[in-house]
């Protein structure tokens, strides 16, 4: 039996339609609607009903379905477990978070090149809640991201985990004593984007203290937070693995905070799918690349 012709069956059931199927596939609809046709034929079954604005199972389609899934669930196994890296090919749309993109990505990129060869990778530069809209919609096939998701089709699959500090500009003249939560307010918070999850922490962080007492200043580009922080215009909670050189050089310097703030950790998190097997491979490639990282480090920062 022809796996690009179950596959294509899973892809319309699931999205109803022959049309999203095909831009799913990179296929016309004329051979999405022949694959399905050919498969009718060869089990001797009606699999869909066709309506001018939906498509439906069938029952038979229905029983199909289940047993199509759990053929090409056996298929990407099959190709994760046995296949040397030259078997996988395509095209895969990756989507990575900012604090990834400034550690351990490069290393990703080298080690997916040498281990896929015939893997071609489209990068994604956004925020986590931006990549995961991306992700449901099925514009990008793995997010790089801080999560977990959740979710039945959703599979999370952890890589590490960074420690947060306090850091700030040596000129603001934090450093060298202990500091409490009520000493930093008297400064700007510079803060990961509004919604986001380092933002509700910190916003967890300073709930004692009220509006007009606290000033946020929410971006969504790390780089833009480093600078910023660099460049005195307020204090920052970043992970101390991203700051490295910063810190060495001393445009950065750490405080002494009696509260400390929470780590934040990240998860590799693809749809689970018959086209899973791609990003599925390389989800394990960036979790073994993530580990071998944290093993460089101080492992009080990352793990």
């Amino acid at each position: 039996m022809n796996l690009t012709f179950l596959e294509t069956f899973v892809w319309v059931a699931h999205l109803r339609s022959f049309t999203l199927a095909a831009e799913r596939m990179h296929a016309t609809q004329a051979a999405v609607s022949a694959r399905i046709a050919s498969l009718e034929r060869e089990l001797g079954v009606k699999l869909f009903v066709r309506e001018p604005r939906d498509v439906r199972l069938t029952p038979e389609g229905e029983r199909a379905l289940a047993h199509a899934e759990r053929m090409l669930r056996c298929s990407k196994e099959f190709y994760r477990d046995v296949a040397s890296g030259d078997g996988l090919r395509g095209t895969a749309r990756i989507g990575v978070i900012d604090t990834i993109s400034h550690t351990w990505l490069i290393d990703f990129i080298r080690r997916s090149r040498a281990t896929y060869p015939r893997i071609d990778l489209e990068l994604v530069a956004d925020t986590s809640l931006r990549l995961i809209d991306m992700l449901v919609a099925g514009e990008i096939d793995l997010g790089l991201i801080m999560g977990p998701v959740g979710g039945p089709e959703m599979i999370d699959i952890d890589l590490c985990t960074y420690a947060s500090a306090w850091v700030a500009s040596p000129t603001l003249g934090l450093d060298g004593r202990p500091l409490d939560v009520g000493d930093l307010v008297r400064h700007a918070i510079v803060s990961f984007p509004r919604c986001s999850q380092p933002h509700q922490a910190m916003m967890r962080y300073f709930s004692r203290f009220t509006e007009d007492e606290t000033t946020f200043y929410s971006t969504n580009s790390l780089a833009t937070i480093i600078r910023m922080t660099v460049d005195g215009i307020g204090v920052a909670a970043i992970p101390p693995t991203v700051v490295r050189r910063e810190l060495e050089r001393g445009e950065l310097v750490r405080l002494d905070v009696r509260q400390p703030f929470p780590p934040l950790g990240f998860q590799a998190t693809y749809r689970d799918g018959p086209a899973s097997h791609l990003p599925a491979a390389l989800a394990d490639l960036a979790r073994e690349v993530a580990r071998e990282f944290c093993g460089g480090q101080d492992p009080a920062l990352a793990w």
